[in-house]
């Protein structure tokens, strides 16, 4: 029998695997750097039947999870990103060449509001798409903080950073503050970018924010238009329920 609770949405991304079960799938998702421990979660729950995923990594990955799921007789299904479904319609011409990352975020959007919409996930790399009535305009991809900050450090020899990521907007007085802060600047930048850019189009939208990173955002969590997501799991969910509706129990 399929459950919600025998279905589990993985999401590889470039630095962690983050996975939920569909009945969970609005907590925060767990999140690991190895196939070991997602698959320690699996016989842990005993019951899996179908494990989907989306992932931006090499097929090699992939596969080892198709063959591990193989061995569990678990069903393995691998999205990828699609020129229509859910009502949005993609832009790109060539829609293999859009990451499915950016493909689920906008599925997982468009359930949370009926405006036009931008979603921007805030990790590795900042990931910003535009729909205005189910059409994608397009989207930017921008270097994360992380990413941001440790080619700043590479690239100088007298500019040092700490692992802080600031939470609330302002200055540095030291070297390592001012990292820090101008890293969120130039990350705040794209944000109100986005704004401006959809402004232009559509002066009535939402903002749906998600990502490993969205903390960067957390100053701005009391604007009533920015809905928080769990980008990825939440959109393989929609694929999820819409697919195996007829035998959910």
């Amino acid at each position: 029998m399929v459950t919600e609770t025998s279905v589990l949405l993985v999401d590889v991304g470039n630095t962690l695997i983050k996975y939920a079960l569909l009945s969970n799938v609005h907590e925060e998702p767990k999140a690991s750097d190895s196939l070991e421990n997602l698959f320690s979660f699996v016989d842990v729950q005993k019951n899996i039947t179908h494990l989907y995923i989306a992932s931006v990594r090499n097929q090699d990955m992939v596969d080892e999870i198709s063959t591990m799921c193989a061995a569990r007789n678990i069903t393995f299904v691998e999205k990828q990103t699609e020129k229509e479904a859910f009502g949005i319609k993609n832009s790109y011409a060539n829609v293999q060449k859009m990451g499915v990352d950016r493909w689920l975020a906008m599925i997982c959007a468009a359930e949370k509001t009926k405006k036009a919409f931008f979603v921007m996930d805030v990790g590795t790399a900042i990931t910003v798409d535009f729909v205005v009535n189910g059409q994608h305009l397009g989207g930017w991809i921008v270097p994360g903080f992380n990413v941001m900050r440790d080619a700043l450090v590479a690239s100088t020899k007298k500019v040092f950073a700490n692992d802080e990521i600031p939470t609330s907007f302002g200055v540095g007085t030291d070297t390592e503050e001012c990292v820090a802060t101008g890293c969120h600047a130039a990350v705040y930048g794209v944000y109100l970018s986005a704004v401006d850019y959809i402004s232009s189009k559509q002066t009535e939208f939402d903002i749906i924010l998600g990502g490993g990173d969205k903390k960067v955002f957390a100053f701005l969590e009391s604007a009533v238009n920015i809905r928080p997501a769990h980008l990825v799991v939440q959109g393989l969910a929609r694929y999820a329920r819409k697919e195996l509706g007829d035998f959910l129990a």
